[in-house]
């Protein structure tokens, strides 16, 4: 596999984690579904906080992809961490 499938590979992986994470976090704070008509979306304010509390894990990730010298991947959680927090910022 090619440098740049490894790091997509990690950058897409974190994201989906933060992703399903942030989705839980949301159902937990509004008690609504996040996916019916894309609610995640219209509370930015709750979601921005969710998908921050759902990057956590990817720490676990990073280590995991570190652990196995995958260190192209482990680049893509990184930039998944930047990509998240353009979307807190700006979002």
């Amino acid at each position: 596999m090619n440098k740049f499938l490894k790091f997509a590979l990690g950058t897409v992986a974190a994201l989906l984690v933060s992703f399903v994470f942030g989705c839980i976090l949301f159902y937990l704070f509004t008690k609504m579904s996040p996916i019916e008509n894309g609610n995640i979306f219209m509370y930015s304010d709750v979601s921005s906080k969710a998908f921050s509390m759902g990057s956590i894990p990817n720490i676990g990730l990073f280590y995991l992809f570190l652990n196995r010298d995958n260190y192209f991947s482990a680049r893509g959680v990184i930039f998944s961490f930047i990509i998240i927090a353009f979307y807190i910022i700006f979002g």
